[in-house]
């Protein structure tokens, strides 16, 4: 639904909006300085999103930029998330952060396989083709992706953050459903299945989700 649905959208949907120009107030003096415009609740999320997710996002290389534009704005907020994840000591991520990827039609989405080896923050990100069994600190599961049930029931609570796209996610299990909402990406949480598996999110994170289940 996500990856479809983006590309539909137009380009400018996807930028942020132009702030309103301030103006002087009614009844003020000639020389009044203007006043800035009021803050709105919709305004002020996205501008949250923007400095959380901005001040976090992986260093692309321009090949990965080049890629489809859903697949590296889905990318961003995934290792975006994943900054702001607290993992048991004994499985947490230390130099190298191993994204696991379910691929679709064979593929992995393309910024995620061009995000290999790259850096996001303090991590190299090794981005691996999910697997039963394998290794990894976060798994993502796109819409459509192979073997998405068995992938998901493997990771039953072992320290493995799990993104999904598809609908219904979290109540199979998963802890982070990407989706649209008014042209804007957004996500839900559940907290039992995060803190089943040892893990937890930050409250900065959970401010800026949708929904926050327990």
């Amino acid at each position: 639904m996500i990856s479809a649905a983006l590309r539909r959208l137009p380009a400018a949907r996807l930028r942020p909006p132009r702030p309103a120009a301030r103006s002087a107030p009614p009844n003020a003096p000639p020389n009044a300085p203007p006043t800035a415009p009021r803050s709105r609740p919709g305004r002020a999320r996205a501008g949250l999103l923007a400095a959380l997710f901005g001040a976090t996002l992986l260093a692309l290389p321009p090949h990965a930029e080049a890629a489809p534009g859903q697949d590296a704005l889905v990318l961003r907020i995934v290792l975006a998330l994943a900054r702001f994840t607290q993992w048991p000591d004994a499985a947490a991520p230390e130099q190298t952060l191993r994204l696991c990827v379910a691929p679709v039609r064979n593929e992995l989405p393309a910024a995620f396989a061009a995000a290999d080896g790259q850096r996001s923050g303090a991590w190299r990100v090794q981005v691996l083709r999910a697997a039963p069994g394998e290794h990894c600190h976060l798994l993502f599961l796109p819409e459509a992706a192979e073997q998405a049930t068995a992938l998901l029931r493997a990771s039953a609570r072992a320290p493995v953050l799990t993104i999904g796209e598809s609908d219904g996610f979290l109540s199979r299990g998963g802890m982070v459903e990407l989706l649209l909402v008014h042209d804007a990406l957004r996500f839900d949480v559940q907290l039992g299945s995060l803190r089943g598996a040892g893990l937890d999110l930050s409250s900065q994170a959970l401010r800026l989700a949708r929904q926050v289940r327990e």
